[in-house]
């Protein structure tokens, strides 16, 4: 997940999921969401060499694509249903090649772990609303005047669905099990947003660490109330 700050635009739980075995072919779930996050970049790219469209297309893919949040308040949306459309359009954009790369290669290792034991449905699910989440809460306490895109937020949301699966945020043994889960649901978080802040620092780069820490609840919370089945479900 990449903050463009400069421009403005009723299951047993006592043991972990089952993970079948990962050769049983590409998920077509996986290869969809692939293809919907690499047509754009590749259309950009071959704008950014003058092969198509004008030079200026990753620009009006931005302002048209990208979240961003002055949006639902000052300015007001660009075009009919912009202010809705957004909460998913930036998490298929991306700043170039090597974003759109560890994103995808994120996608495709984690992905095909969940898909050993949770059902493709389900895994669309929690892509999806991970991606909403991640928006709001760059919304809420994201930089004034920002704007964000990429899978990240989508994929932190996968994270946490399968940290939550596999009790990593779970301790065995608790009287107190939906408390101790909240607790560590939210440590994990706050560490998940200073790793982010302090990659910042060190790395120089914007990060939207708001939005990957909202996809992480998100898709935390869809596994706290949705356990998996523990069968392989494509």
């Amino acid at each position: 997940m990449r903050a463009r700050l400069w421009h403005k635009s009723a299951m047993d739980r006592s043991h972990s999921p089952h993970h079948a075995p990962l050769s049983q072919g590409f998920p077509p779930v996986l290869a969809w969401l692939i293809a919907l996050n690499l047509l754009p970049e590749a259309i950009l790219q071959m704008s950014d060499q003058g092969i198509i469209g004008p030079p200026c297309l990753r620009a009006l893919a931005y302002h048209l694509g990208a979240f961003q949040p002055d949006l639902l308040t000052a300015s007001g949306p660009l075009y009919p249903g912009h202010s809705l459309v957004m909460f998913f359009t930036y998490g298929f954009l991306h700043t170039g090649l090597p974003h759109l790369a560890v994103n995808m290669l994120t996608l495709v290792w984690l992905g095909r772990i969940i898909l050993s034991y949770r059902t493709s449905e389900t895994f669309l699910i929690v892509y999806l609303m991970s991606m909403v989440g991640a928006a709001e809460v760059f919304a809420l306490i994201g930089p004034a005047g920002g704007d964000v895109v990429g899978a990240s937020g989508a994929l932190f949301g996968l994270l946490g669905l399968y940290a939550v699966d596999n009790k990593v945020l779970i301790p065995d043994g608790s009287k107190n099990r939906p408390i101790v889960q909240i607790a560590w649901l939210i440590l994990a978080t706050a560490a998940l947003g200073v790793t982010d802040l302090v990659s910042q620092i060190l790395l120089g780069a914007p990060v939207a660490w708001q939005a990957h820490a909202g996809g992480f609840v998100a898709g935390a919370l869809v596994a706290f109330v949705s356990p998996p089945r523990y069968a392989s479900a494509r």
